[in-house]
């Protein structure tokens, strides 16, 4: 681990109200808080062990308390602070309660900082641990550590099968995603391991990617699980099966659905006064299906062949509307869930084409970038859903990723710029601006109580983890 002094600070600047115009059951153990150097063997059968049967024996008490944890549709147990990719409720939202502070001198400080191996998955946040997924050599790792002080608690590890693409960091993508007393991770070479939280036994592994036929695609798998009870919903984007929901008590399929390609983008939990519901973005077509038997419901066409990705995740904007984004000539569709139908009311509108980001909605506006970090040209723009206009447009302001409370938007770009942004204002209003350590901040980040935990890229096999505290009370600021 990198020792960071607890005061040490970032480079920053307040600017208030500055304004600019315009399964198989894997017998991997996990590590101790010791890094080991060899890589623990990994079961390839299929045979069940005499341990999971005794988890089987529990399986439904288990199934029916995993049920229970979750009394809204997408919102996990709430002592998770970020169980998932792009925190409680998928749409960067924070949890309940918490709030952005909006920093005043001296500058936000680094409590901790963690080094891991490649990848860009973000981080997650369950109580008092961090988990991290990340590659060293030919493993692949979720890594537990101590919210308050970066300490390893403990490392689970698999063989690591995917060999790379255009990038050539070969690292897991996806956020890891807290399930109950266990933690789901979806591999870059699309193998699906449960891991128990309490000390990192690797529980079940399943290679789906493998399983059914789908090819690596431009970066290897990165369309995060969603999990919904006691299952987890896998676009595959398999010749075999496109989406899948495997049985979080040991993994075994429970339904199989489509045979489409994968996108990058993560599928999201719909509210439904009925069965559970999900909209699942992949490379061509979204499809809204129904959860526990994985009948398509409908679907729309959202997606360009050629060199393009479907990668920003749906985001609620309110009225049972979803707005999708992407681009190459794709922008900005927004659809409707009507009961079990889906009414589009917006498609390939140019009101903003995101490559990958996310775009947030607050204060009744989407922000989110417009562009594409590959041309070198992104800008960051807030819209009018409900008008279907641009209100203000920030030219260069590069590829980044947006959290929000509601009423203040951050946003980290990909070179460590932070912005506190008023997303309310007519015009980009920015509260404040930091500058995070070197480095590419490519992962998605994640929010605990004051926290901004951040990973930056290195190089493709290494990269750091760091704890920012933006602490209400700026004299307790780089302070554990």
């Amino acid at each position: 681990m990198v020792e960071t002094p607890a005061c040490q600070q970032l480079s920053f600047s307040t600017r208030r109200y500055f304004a600019r115009g315009s399964a198989s059951t894997s017998r991997s153990r996990s590590d101790s808080a010791i890094p080991r150097n060899s890589c623990p063997p990994v079961d390839q059968s299929v045979a069940i062990s005499e341990r999971r049967i005794g988890r089987l024996r529990h399986r439904s008490l288990w199934a029916l308390t995993a049920w229970i944890g979750w009394l809204a549709i997408g919102t996990l147990a709430a002592h998770a602070d970020w169980p998932q990719i792009l925190g409680p409720n998928r749409d960067g939202s924070l949890p309940p309660g918490q709030t952005i502070p909006v920093p005043d001198h001296p500058a936000p400080g680094i409590d901790w900082s963690h080094d891991v191996g490649a990848g860009y998955a973000g981080p997650s946040v369950t109580g008092s641990q961090v988990l991290i997924a990340h590659r060293r050599g030919e493993s692949e790792m979720l890594e537990a550590l101590d919210v308050e002080t970066g300490q390893p608690r403990w490392r689970a590890r698999w063989q690591a099968s995917y060999a790379g693409g255009i990038d050539p960091d070969t690292g897991p993508r996806c956020t890891p995603v807290v399930a109950g007393d266990r933690a789901i991770v979806y591999g870059a070479a699309g193998d699906l391991v449960c891991i128990q939280l309490a000390d990192g036994e690797v529980l079940w592994h399943r290679r789906l990617r493998q399983e059914y036929r789908a090819d690596d695609g431009y970066f290897g798998a990165g369309s995060t699980p969603l999990v919904l009870g006691d299952i987890a919903i896998v676009n595959i984007g398999g010749k075999d099966a496109g989406i899948a929901a495997i049985d979080l008590a040991d993994g075994h399929t429970r339904w199989t659905a489509t045979t489409y390609d994968a996108s990058y983008a993560s599928p999201v939990a719909v509210p439904s006064a009925g069965v559970p519901l999900a909209l699942v973005v992949t490379r061509l077509r979204t499809v809204l299906l129904e959860c526990q038997t994985g009948q398509v419901l409908d679907e729309f066409a959202f997606g360009s062949r050629g060199p393009t990705v479907n990668a920003a995740t749906p985001i609620p904007i309110g009225d049972q509307r979803y707005l999708l984004t992407a681009s190459y000539g794709i922008g900005t569709t927004i659809v409707r869930v009507q009961g079990r139908a889906l009414h589009v009311e917006l498609e390939r509108s140019q009101l903003l084409a995101s490559q990958y980001n996310t775009p947030v909605f607050a204060a009744g506006r989407v922000l989110g970038v417009h562009g594409r970090e590959d041309v070198g040209l992104a800008a960051l723009r807030a819209v009018d859903p409900a008008n279907q206009r641009v209100v203000w447009e920030e030219p260069d302001f590069g590829t980044a990723h947006l959290l929000t409370d509601g009423q203040t938007v951050l946003g980290i770009t990909i070179g460590g710029a932070i912005w506190w942004i008023d997303p309310s204002s007519d015009r980009f209003t920015a509260l404040a601006q930091s500058q995070l350590p070197p480095g590419r901040y490519r992962a998605l980040p994640a929010w605990s109580d004051g926290r901004l935990l951040v990973r930056a890229t290195r190089s493709p096999t290494s990269a750091t983890v760091h704890c920012i505290r933006l602490a209400r009370d700026t004299s307790a600021v780089g302070t554990p």
